[in-house]
């Protein structure tokens, strides 16, 4: 699929964990892979990834959204779209965006949150108010369904109800991430359902089940959802985000069929 391996991100908060954390930048160039994505930035060195990526000649794909307020960062990790807390989202949101800008990110994401039942009125107040902001800045969010095996309660494991909340927002800079681990933990993964909404989808993240290894390891077909994906005008990143059962450096051969 992607031989030149320009939209692939690997996710160095998971991967090469072997490695010390700002040296897992180097690591994934060594791999001939350009981009990296990481969770929170808050506990992060921003200026030093930013000297590594630009050192290393690299790009960042997504990050999460954040806040130097240690309970507000709290919260955000659990997700708090669905409480309606439109206030510390907006206020989460524009103190990230100058980091979303420094490391010249692609993409946030967002999660809708957990413990209670989905509240589609709470999420769309939120994204709402977070639509001009992400237009008139130029950033783009996606919000990522998470299963709820893993994640026990969380609010929105299922994509379809997401695609139907983001036809509601409208707006360009508002999309799914779409995991393809966690829709098919769910048993929620459609290969049609993707690409009839490919232009929602924002960055997918890849993982194979079960035990959430890398692609080749379990009952997941990379290749053929790789294929599909490559007959949309998805140009995206591909974002990696496993456990990997060797060496890191030695789990990308599914990259090559």
């Amino acid at each position: 699929m992607h031989n030149h391996l320009s939209k692939i991100s690997c996710c160095i908060d998971m991967m090469f964990s072997y490695c010390d954390f700002y040296d897992r930048i180097g690591e994934v160039k060594k791999c001939g892979i350009n981009t990296v994505e990481f969770w929170q930035w808050a506990n992060k060195d921003i200026d030093k990834i930013k000297k590594l990526l630009d050192q290393n000649k690299m790009k960042l794909s997504v990050f999460n959204i954040d806040s130097k307020d240690t309970k507000l960062s709290q919260d955000l990790s659990h997700g708090i779209l669905n409480l309606g807390k439109t206030d510390e989202f907006v206020s989460a949101l524009c103190e990230s965006a100058p980091v979303y800008k420094k490391l010249g990110a692609s993409a946030m994401i967002i999660l809708v949150g957990e413990n209670a039942p989905y509240c589609e009125k709470n999420v769309l107040q939120c994204l709402n108010a977070a639509k001009p902001i992400c237009e008139k800045e130029n950033i783009t969010l996606v919000i990522e369904p998470l299963n709820d095996i893993d994640h026990k309660n969380y609010s929105m494991p299922y994509a379809r109800p997401i695609f139907e909340l983001l036809k509601k927002v409208k707006s360009p800079n508002i999309k799914l991430l779409y995991d393809i681990y966690h829709q098919n933990m769910m048993g929620d993964f459609d290969i049609k359902e993707i690409k009839n909404n490919i232009d929602l989808i924002g960055h997918f993240h890849v993982a194979d089940v079960p035990g959430r290894h890398e692609p080749g390891t379990g009952k997941i077909d990379y290749a053929k959802i790789f294929k599909e994906i490559d007959k949309t005008d998805y140009n995206g990143y591909i974002g990696l985000e496993y456990k990997a059962t060797k060496k890191d450096s030695e789990t990308f051969g599914f990259l090559n069929r």
